[in-house]
């Protein structure tokens, strides 16, 4: 083990206190390490609804200009407007939509930066959105689909696969558990896009299974990123010609 010797303490300071200082900067910078896409991905859908606010009234937000031009629909996709399979994942329907999968995403993309990583993590996010608009498209393409629950059931089935593969139990059984509870609202609560919900599971899922190798270790970042951008443009393709 190697160590930096310490700087002896100025005036009016102490070695314990100045370490302290050091340790809580460390902390701080882990936590960003690690949180930080997180974050980030909580002020994008956030930042987005704020703008949805502007341009429709709050009690009418499908009816904004914003999901009539970004939401997911076959139809316009068809037409040419390929944007909507990426940005319906990110308008909401309403205030409490993005409240419900504000909170989701917390506890489950939480729980996976610390369990997987940051960049795992958003990789299982990217699959479960656009799996997730290419089983609406395939399924479902009539109906104008917006949210972004799509991308978080791809992180719940990825980490149903990740903690099934490496058999972390405490993992597998908290993602059942919430895959479980979802499903019967998704199933049984109309005006809930079941292929949308259903295309995230199921992809986050394949993704989940590309992050760990035959030997049950995760792969590398680098390795990983190759494999599941992959997956997200054969969907995303797939999505545009279905």
């Amino acid at each position: 083990m190697s160590y930096l010797p310490a700087d002896p303490p100025g005036p009016g300071s102490s070695g314990p206190s100045g370490g302290a200082s050091r340790d809580g900067a460390g902390a701080g910078d882990r936590g960003r390490a690690i949180f930080g896409a997180l974050v980030l991905l909580v002020l994008v859908n956030v930042g987005v609804f704020l703008v949805q606010l502007a341009s429709a009234p709050f009690s009418d937000m499908m009816g904004g200009g914003l999901v009539e031009h970004g939401g997911l629909n076959g139809w316009a996709v068809d037409d040419g407007d390929w944007w909507r399979v990426v940005t319906s994942g990110f308008l909401h329907a309403s205030g409490a939509h993005l409240f419900g999968n504000l909170v989701a995403l917390l506890i489950l993309g939480g729980v996976l930066s610390v369990s997987v990583g940051p960049l795992r993590m958003l990789l299982l996010y990217a699959a479960g959105l656009l799996g997730s608009a290419f089983s609406v498209l395939a399924f479902d393409p009539s109906s104008l689909t917006v949210g972004a629950s799509g991308a978080i059931f791809g992180l719940a089935g990825g980490a149903l696969l990740v903690g099934w593969r490496q058999r972390r139990i405490l993992l597998l059984l908290f993602a059942a558990a919430w895959i479980a509870y979802s499903l019967s609202s998704t199933l049984f609560v109309p005006g809930i896009s079941q292929a949308g919900h259903l295309g995230g599971l199921v992809f986050g899922a394949v993704a989940g299974a590309l992050l760990v190798d035959d030997g049950a270790r995760l792969r590398s970042e680098q390795a990983a990123t190759g494999l599941v951008v992959a997956l997200v443009v054969v969907l995303f393709a797939g999505a545009l010609l279905i």
